[in-house]
């Protein structure tokens, strides 16, 4: 675990403790040999003064969330089972594919990003399809190219890019928004979700890093070189984006 000093969105130092805590999920853990407890992990939360972004703080280390997702365990502490998980996710899939196909239209090539088991890849159809996904084998449409790593991704530019769900997970969100914007095509679209206060759930859990106000999620698009097209609640908060140059 690490406790961060400074925001990671703005590097103000004015950081206060957030007034509320997270409190997801519930582990079995050995407090001494032989002595085991289901306990609750609870989340502590820090908001910048300054651009007020709340961040967990501590949080897990680079690192400690690679193998976080990588290694499975993620899923295993939603306290979901398999069938109620991609339940979950083929409802989201429906709605947010409805959204996009209705403000971005069809499209010839798109990634999506933290790509979970494939539904919405599959849902929107676009020709090339490719996701990129920690835990590999957690993908189960077929016809999708995967890669472990942004970085592994050999399609330089796409139609269309999307995140759902994933810049509240990262340790640097800032750079990882702008790694994304590099995959966008002339005249492409990034369309990134991230929970809200009203979102099933709760913002505040163990694996969401961060919870980003509307202004928040706009002020780190303009930064990146992005331009809001369009601003949706789904319950969640979702931004289509174009580049601004």
């Amino acid at each position: 675990m690490i406790t961060l000093e400074s925001c990671p969105i703005c590097s103000g130092d004015r950081i206060t403790q957030f007034r509320q805590a997270g409190i997801a999920p519930r582990v079995i853990h050995e407090i001494m040999p032989g002595v085991k407890v289901n306990a609750a992990v609870i989340s502590r939360y820090s908001v910048c003064q300054s651009c007020n972004l709340i961040f967990q703080n501590p949080r897990m280390s680079d690192s400690e969330l690679n193998k976080f997702y990588s290694q499975g365990v993620y899923r295993k502490t939603l306290n979901l089972t398999a069938e109620q998980k991609d339940k979950d996710e083929l409802y989201r899939t429906k709605i947010d594919s409805e959204i996009i196909k209705r403000y971005v239209g069809k499209v010839k090539s798109h990634l999506d990003i933290g790509c979970s088991r494939g539904y919405l890849l599959d849902e929107i159809g676009a020709i090339v399809k490719a996701g990129v996904e920690a835990g590999i084998d957690d993908v189960t449409v077929k016809g999708i190219k995967i890669y472990a790593k942004m970085s592994q991704v050999s399609h330089k530019k796409f139609d269309l890019v999307t995140a759902i769900h994933v810049l509240e997970h990262v340790g640097k969100p800032l750079d990882y928004l702008k790694t994304m914007s590099k995959f966008i095509g002339k005249d492409g679209y990034l369309v990134v979700e991230v929970p809200t206060w009203k979102s099933p759930g709760g913002p505040l859990r163990l694996a969401h890093l961060y919870h980003f106000e509307p202004d928040v999620l706009k002020l780190m698009c303009k930064q990146v070189g992005l331009k809001v097209m369009h601003v949706e609640f789904t319950p969640h908060l979702m931004l289509i984006c174009k580049l601004t140059t």
